[in-house]
């Protein structure tokens, strides 16, 4: 901030120099333009009445009327150029009458040329002559040439202060810019500086939230690992003991333990993943997840549906939520009982050009007696709360029920533009 304030300073006096500089030049230029104009009108001036009195000389002594004709055209040329004195004057800016007085000087001195004049063309030649040995009108020569002069050094000296003047604010605006890209090479490495720390406080930041991200997804992996440990022993003990009921050898009890547990290994890989393929079939997902509770007659679990390709990335969550409600059922629902039956059927809807919608519907039915009274929620634990997070990673929702014949699950989600492949 102190750099930033002391450049900024810098800055507007470095415009308000350069303003008074660019005017002052300005100035300069136009006080060398009019006193240019001003000392080539006064030259002027010197030369018409210079032109005057010579011609007043000649006629004098020949008497001959052509030797006026430069002193007619001069006392035109004289108003001429007491008119371009007087504007060369004001456009200087010059509050002294340069021209009224230079008027008054050749007014005089014009009225001597016209008394000689006058007095040599009705006869009186001596007397016009006595005038000029008088030196009466060298006086006034003299007067108007040294007025003329005086005028002109007042233009230089006006010229010169001007010129001077830009010169000392040009001197003056060289160290100021220095100063300036000093400041400015200042500033640019306190920005360095500045945006370094910003950096590294932003990649801190960053790192912070990507290792509580980190260690958030642990605490639910670790948590959901710690559930899924449970349900597996749950669903082997449920498994023993189902097994254990029939009236069998022990030796095809065994097998039938053995089955079931291998199957509920694959059921497991199945709810995680497909590995490296970028889509999957839904139905052998869902086969290969409730393999481990089905009978040979099909008619424990059964499964319908037309043939559906799921994008990868809702494979993972598809086959945890089927495997969730799985473990439930052999825990609390109808795959408890001998008698009991899961139903799972999908159906697909198409909603727009090149988008569906999927409906699995998950039916229970000859399961034990519901703890709870059918109209009231069951308890949210960390399998309710898993399952509805990974609906809401595929943008879908799950929405269960408790009717008196068992307990339905419906999960709702949409479907991207590969869409469904029917058989």
């Amino acid at each position: 901030m102190p750099v930033l304030a002391g450049l900024t300073a810098a800055l507007v006096a470095l415009g308000l120099l350069i303003a008074q500089t660019t005017f002052a030049q300005q100035d300069a230029r136009r006080r060398a333009l009019a006193e240019g104009n001003a000392l080539l009108a006064l030259q002027s001036l010197l030369v018409t009445m210079l032109d005057a009195e010579t011609s007043q000389r000649g006629y004098l002594l020949t008497r001959k009327e052509d030797y006026l004709q430069p002193y007619v055209a001069a006392r035109a040329n004289r108003d001429k150029a007491l008119a371009a004195v007087a504007r060369g004057v004001a456009e200087a800016q010059d509050g002294r009458d340069a021209a009224g007085r230079l008027r008054q000087l050749t007014d005089t001195k014009l009225e001597e040329i016209d008394r000689t004049i006058a007095l040599s063309r009705s006869g009186r030649q001596n007397e016009a002559l006595s005038l000029i040995d008088a030196d009466f009108g060298k006086l006034q020569m003299d007067a108007i040439r040294s007025e003329i002069a005086a005028q002109a050094t007042i233009r230089a000296q006006d010229r010169t202060a001007a010129f001077a003047n830009a010169a000392d604010l040009e001197d003056r605006l060289l160290p100021l810019v220095g100063v300036l890209c000093l400041a400015i090479l200042a500033l640019v490495y306190a920005g360095y500086r500045a945006e370094r720390s910003r950096a590294h406080a932003v990649a801190e930041a960053a790192q912070a939230d990507a290792l509580r991200e980190a260690n958030e997804r642990a605490q639910l992996l670790a948590r959901e690992l710690n559930h899924r440990v449970k349900n597996l022993f749950s669903v082997v003990l449920s498994i023993v003991s189902l097994s254990g009921r029939k009236p069998s050898p022990t030796g095809e009890v065994v097998e039938d333990i053995r089955a079931r547990i291998r199957a509920l290994s694959l059921a497991h890989t199945a709810s995680q993943g497909v590995g490296e393929h970028s889509r999957a079939e839904l139905r052998p997902i869902v086969e290969r997840t409730m393999e481990p509770y089905a009978d040979p007659d099909g008619q424990r679990v059964r499964i319908a549906g037309p043939d559906i390709d799921l994008p990868v990335r809702m494979v993972t969550p598809i086959g945890l939520i089927v495997h969730e409600l799985a473990t439930n059922a052999v825990k609390y629902g109808a795959l408890s009982h001998d008698g009991g039956m899961v139903e799972i059927r999908w159906q697909v809807e198409e909603t727009g050009p090149d988008a569906w919608h999927v409906e699995l519907c998950w039916t229970e039915t000859g399961g034990p007696k519901l703890a709870f009274e059918a109209d009231q929620p069951a308890a949210s634990g960390f399998g309710t709360q898993m399952t509805g997070l990974a609906a809401r990673q595929i943008g879908g929702t799950l929405e269960r029920e408790w009717p008196t014949f068992g307990a339905v699950a419906r999960l709702r989600f949409p479907l991207d533009r590969a869409g469904p492949d029917a058989a």
